[in-house]
């Protein structure tokens, strides 16, 4: 199970930066600028999601997760804040390729966005010790599941395509996310929910590459 989630995770990264980089490249050739956001976005989560990806790698194939700490609980924190920008990212070009906007929309995502940032700067985290205090857990990421349903509705209702189709994959990846976060503690089996939640994402980036033409 191991050595399967060190090539799942490597493929993973390696395909997510490698989709985001061609996509930047086409935006640039179309000179367009939502399209060429989206490959910086995806550049972001690949990068992102790398800070605590290549600890679990280097852990699973070297003396485990316990001489990791620092850098799992480090990288979790870096994570947390690069898909929060994520989230601002996939929005802005939501809103240039649609040209839905709303003042009230953006003006309660930036207000999540900030109080998430709070949560996430709280001691009680303990990064460092790569913590999973179940508490600290939620309630860091209350605001992150709000910011992604107030951009899942936006999605599914403007009903335009790609993002109508990212707006299910966001559902997908924040239920495999809440299950691990609020269950995986109980029951560690529910931490292999991260697969899922990481294949939604790159349908998302895949979606993006595909359609935003």
């Amino acid at each position: 199970m191991e050595i399967f989630e060190v090539v799942f995770d490597i493929a993973y990264l390696v395909g997510v930066i490698f989709l985001s980089s061609v996509i930047i490249r086409n935006g640039n050739i179309k000179k367009d600028v939502s399209i060429i956001l989206f490959g910086v976005m995806g550049l972001l989560l690949g990068f992102g999601d790398s800070f605590h990806l290549v600890p679990r790698i280097l852990a699973h194939l070297t003396t485990g997760m316990d001489d990791y700490a620092l850098y799992l609980g480090v990288g979790k924190l870096i994570t947390g804040v690069t898909m929060t920008i994520f989230y601002y990212l996939i929005y802005l070009v939501f809103t240039k390729r649609t040209n839905i906007k709303s003042e009230k929309v953006h003006y309660s995502i930036i207000l999540l966005i900030i109080v998430r940032f709070i949560l996430l700067a709280l001691p009680g985290n303990e990064w460092t010790l790569n913590s999973n205090n179940l508490f600290y857990g939620i309630i860091r990421n209350v605001p992150f599941a709000l910011l992604g349903g107030i951009i899942v509705y936006e999605f599914i209702k403007s009903k335009k395509s790609p993002f109508d189709k990212m707006g299910i994959w966001i559902i997908v990846s924040f239920v495999c996310y809440i299950i691990v976060v609020v269950g995986s503690g109980f029951i560690p089996a529910l931490g292999a929910f991260m697969m899922p939640k990481t294949i939604a994402y790159f349908i998302i980036i895949y979606l993006g590459y595909k359609e935003l033409k």
